[in-house]
Parts: C-alpha cells; structure tokens; sequence
C-alpha cells in the first residue's frame, strides 16, 4: 500500500499545462436554476437537459434559452441535504424508442429508479403518464444515495449506488453481496418488463446478488463512459480523507471490488492495518482533504470528446465541490495516468465558482460546469477553435504538441455541410498503423487524439510518423514525432 503524503506528492507533482491553456475559459449559458446537479443529453441532440435536485427537468437550447419543463416530479421524491432528483439518461434508442430513465429519493427516502417516455407529439415534454418502476432500494440514512444513470456502449443501464448513509459504512454494505448499496449495478432495460440480468454479470447464480457489476463504492458522484475507448470512469467521494478516481478498463468482465469500507482511497479505513488481500482495485487517482481553498468532496466528469476544445481531447474532467477546482486527467490502460493538470485558474469566472456539483456533457460532446449553490451552468470554450473562413475543402493541421509524448492532438477543419472524412496514421513506409477518424465530420475545426498504440492496442516505438488525410478527392499528410 502506498502511503497517503506520497500518494498526495506523486499526484500533484503531475500538474502539468496543457497547450494553449490560455485559450481556454468558460461562458455562461443557463442561470437562475434550483441546485442542478446534472445536465445531460441525448446523443447527437444540441438540447441541454438540466436535472434540479428539487425534483424538475429543465431544457434549453445551447445558447440557454428556456424551452420547457421536461419533467416535474417534485411531488415524488424526498428532498433536503443529499435525497431528491438525482440521476437522468436516455436510452440509446431514444430517437426511435422515446425512453429515459430518472433516479430519484421517494417520499420515503428510498432509491427509485424509473422508466418514462417522452410525449410523442411534444419533444420538449415526457409523457408522465408512461411512469413505471424499474428498482427500488430501502435506504437506510439520508445520505450517500449515488444518484447517476449512464448508459455503456454494451447498450446496458448502469446504476451507482451509495452504502448507504451515515458515515464509515455502520451496515457495511459496500462489502456485503446481498445488498444493491455501494455498488456499480448493471441490468438490461431494452425489456417490456421492469429489467433483466443481462448476460456476462460476473456473480450470476452465485451469492452476489446478480444485479451487481462491481462493488466497494462509497458514494459515486458521477460516473462516464468514454465514448471513444468504452472505459468507465468513476469519481467516488471519500470518508475523511482521501477522494478518488477509480476507472475501469473497456473490455473488464465486471467483478471489481474498489476497496470501501475496506480502504479510503489507498489508506486502510476498516480495519485500520492489513486490510487489502490483494483482491481489491486501486484507484488511478486520489488527492487528500486539505490545502486552501480545502478539498473535501469529488464531482465527476467525462472524459472529453467533443469538437470545440482541442486543448481537452481525450482528458478525464472532474471537479471538487468545496474547494471548486477543476482538473484535467489522462489516463490509459498501459501508461495509467499521465497528467493531472489544475485548471481552475483559467477557467474560473471573475467571482469564482460556487459549490461545484458535476461537469456535464451534452449530445455533442461539449462540456459544462455545474454550480448547486449559484444555480448557473457554464460551457468550457476554447479560442483556438474559432475559424472565421471555413474552407473549400478539409484542411489538414499540425498536430499538437509536436513531438510529443505519450499523445496528440490532430485538428483539421471541415467545410460548410461537412464531409467523410477517414484521417489514418502510418509510418515512413506507408505502412497502416491506426484508422482515426472513418465517417461524416461535421463543420468546423475537428479534434481527434492519437495516443501512439496501434490498432491493436500496442505501444508504437518512438520515431516519425505521418498522418494522412483523405476527404472527396483531397489528399494531405503530415509528420509527427513521437518521443518516449
């Protein structure tokens, strides 16, 4: 076990600036909202769905104008401190099927998952009509009751559950099998009935309860899937003393036990000495309760994917909610984490942030900080991606940084109406090493990220490489370095 002080060192000794940093800032889109503590959208949709704790579901249009209530079930739910509107996702399907699902504190303080459809002749509103249950879970204090929803791109509903309330786990749910509390579950929706186990959950037909994917989870306060790898991440708030980043690797076959009430973070917590076998996963990242302003509470993120932040491709976000840092983190299945870089003094309004309740993602993979105390949501922006004439064709650019290591980024600029575009890296003789980008890319300046693996997830040895483009009779290629 690594000792908490060096843990807390190694992490921070990350820091590191991302390019242009300073192009970055942040634009407010939405205020005047009761403590949201999500915004969400369907895929490909350019509306943002705001959940308020209070118990309504809010859209607007990206330039935050008002549009409609979605939702309103504050007349449902439990409210004050940590209970109420928790949790919104929208089925895969959602542009055929209308289905979402919210996660909400009843009124009597239990967890409430629930299935709704959206109005078939209003899209702005869900049809309250079509509410059916799908999980219920007693909760037996008012805290820690996790919250999100996520969809995975195995097409199955995610569902992190806090232990339970109080404090240090008293119930030691986290640990128990035959309790759904302080667990990662996974359970197949696509179903006329409430749900059923979907195939390759690791403790089916074995004394776990089978709706378990993964265990040891003190309260997950946001969790995200990155839509490029499939790795879940997980930021889950810690006891005292240590928040954490816990991530899981696309392809894991579930099982994981993450420690709580075992281990807070990398520490021992219950009991206090010799507390990991061997059998638990480590977080990737932690960083302790202290310094000034003072870290006491994680909120998650995702790891960004969208078009117009280039200087965040591929970097996991997350946030603490009282010291209201924001930071950005890379990680990979064989480096680990590579940076953690502090970004909170570049993208802090002049008056700074008030109470940091999670960054959200819309449905084109833009990015957005929300404040619970302040009731504002602000969208993370980039100078660099503003292009005043768009081409005649695609335009290939210089990656950046260049050399570099252990990634880039890759821009090339599309013009009015999009194209196809396939972007391919190879080396000096031509050689296919990784397939980018294969499809229709919007207008605009695009981003994408190369990490040096090759299509086979193999690390690539350092040296020159080209990156070609190709895009309706329009050939570019450029070099790149790769240093290790």
């Amino acid at each position: 076990m690594v000792h908490r002080a060096l843990v807390s060192l190694l992490a921070f000794s990350l820091l590191a600036a991302l390019p242009a940093t300073a192009m970055l800032h942040v634009e407010e889109v939405i205020s005047g909202l009761d403590d949201p503590v999500r915004l969400v959208a369907p895929g490909g949709d350019s509306r943002l769905f705001v959940v308020e704790q209070s118990g309504r579901i809010k859209v607007f249009d990206q330039d935050g104008s008002f549009r409609d209530v979605f939702l309103d079930v504050s007349g449902l739910i439990s409210q004050g401190g940590e209970r109420g509107l928790l949790g919104l996702a929208f089925a895969p399907d959602y542009e055929t099927s209308g289905r979402f699902y919210i996660n909400y504190t009843n009124s009597s303080g239990d967890t409430h998952v629930a299935r709704y459809n959206v109005d078939p002749d209003y899209p702005d509103s869900a049809n309250v009509g079509t509410a059916s249950p799908v999980l219920t879970i007693d909760q037996p204090f008012s805290n820690h009751n996790g919250g999100h929803l996520e969809f995975g791109p195995d097409g199955m509903l995610y569902i992190g559950t806090g232990d339970g309330g109080s404090g240090g786990d008293p119930q030691n749910h986290a640990q128990n099998p035959q309790s759904l509390l302080g667990k990662m579950l996974r359970i197949d929706v696509n179903v006329d009935d409430r749900y059923v186990i979907p195939e390759g959950n690791p403790f089916t037909d074995e004394p776990p309860l089978d709706e378990i994917w993964a265990l040891g989870l003190r309260n997950p306060w946001v969790y995200s899937f990155d839509t490029l790898t499939g790795d879940l991440y997980i930021a889950d708030v810690g006891q005292g003393d240590l928040e954490e980043v816990d991530v899981q690797p696309a392809g894991s076959i579930g099982g994981e036990n993450y420690g709580w009430r075992l281990m807070e973070g990398t520490d021992c917590f219950n009991p206090p000495s010799n507390c990991n076998d061997g059998s638990l996963t480590l977080p990737v990242h932690e960083y302790t309760h202290s310094g000034n302003p003072f870290r006491c509470s994680i909120s998650g993120g995702p790891v960004y994917r969208g078009s117009l932040v280039p200087e965040l491709w591929g970097r996991y976000l997350f946030a603490d909610y009282c010291s209201d840092q924001v930071w950005a983190m890379t990680w990979s299945q064989i480096g680990g984490v590579g940076e953690v870089t502090d970004l909170t003094s570049v993208l802090e309004p002049p008056n700074g942030f008030n109470a940091i309740s999670s960054i959200g993602q819309d449905g084109l993979g833009e990015v957005y900080i929300l404040e619970l105390n302040a009731g504002r949501v602000w969208r993370i922006s980039s100078d660099t991606t503003a292009v005043e004439d768009l081409p005649a064709a695609v335009r290939l650019e210089q990656n950046v940084p260049n050399p570099f290591n252990p990634r880039t980024a890759i821009s090339f600029v599309v013009p009015r109406g999009g194209a196809n575009v396939r972007l391919d890296v190879v080396d000096t003789r031509g050689r296919h090493i990784r397939t980018l980008v294969d499809g229709h890319r919007a207008e605009g300046r695009n981003v994408v990220d190369w990490d040096g693996f090759d299509a086979a997830g193999r690390s690539v040895p350092a040296g020159t490489y080209l990156y070609r483009l190709r895009s309706d009779g329009v050939e570019e290629t450029r070099k790149m370095t790769l240093l290790k």
